[in-house]
């Protein structure tokens, strides 16, 4: 029975995603990954069925996930130590910035995930911020406690 499960579980899994080539995907991401992560290329597309949008992993290390429109939707690094600059600051408004830079400013975005009406950004020391696209921080969180 468990056998079972499991096939139906893996076999989801493939109908749910699909992958792509970059061509696919919709100008508005590729625009962004050209604009924003500049020198890397793209290593992987999926696209996810039923207007899941696509996840895109590039050669240097970053997940983005983007909405159908190509509206990024989360950006993660996986390896700081291929991209010790963390997430570009380009990858956010300019206002996000501004308040990151003064608040912490020897910090590394490790993390960006859009929500409903804020942003959520980790930061390379454990530090997760709750932020407007104002730049107004709603809630900051420390992640080792």
């Amino acid at each position: 029975m468990k056998k079972v499960l499991l096939f139906f579980i893996i076999l989801y899994s493939f109908l749910y995603t699909q992958d792509i080539t970059e061509a696919s995907l919709p100008l508005q991401a590729k625009n962004f990954i050209n604009l924003n992560l500049e020198g890397d290329s793209v290593d992987t597309v999926s696209l996810y069925q039923n207007g899941g949008g696509y996840e895109v992993n590039t050669k240097l290390g970053f997940n983005i996930i983007f909405y159908q429109s190509g509206l990024w939707k989360s950006i993660k690094i996986n390896n700081l130590e291929n991209n010790p600059n963390g997430i570009p600051r380009s990858c956010i408004h300019r206002s996000m910035v501004k308040v990151i830079d003064n608040e912490y400013p020897s910090s590394k975005i490790t993390s960006i995930t859009r929500e409903n009406k804020f942003f959520t950004i980790v930061l390379n020391n454990n530090v997760e911020l709750e932020i407007t696209g104002y730049g107004i921080i709603v809630s900051k969180k420390n992640l080792e406690e």
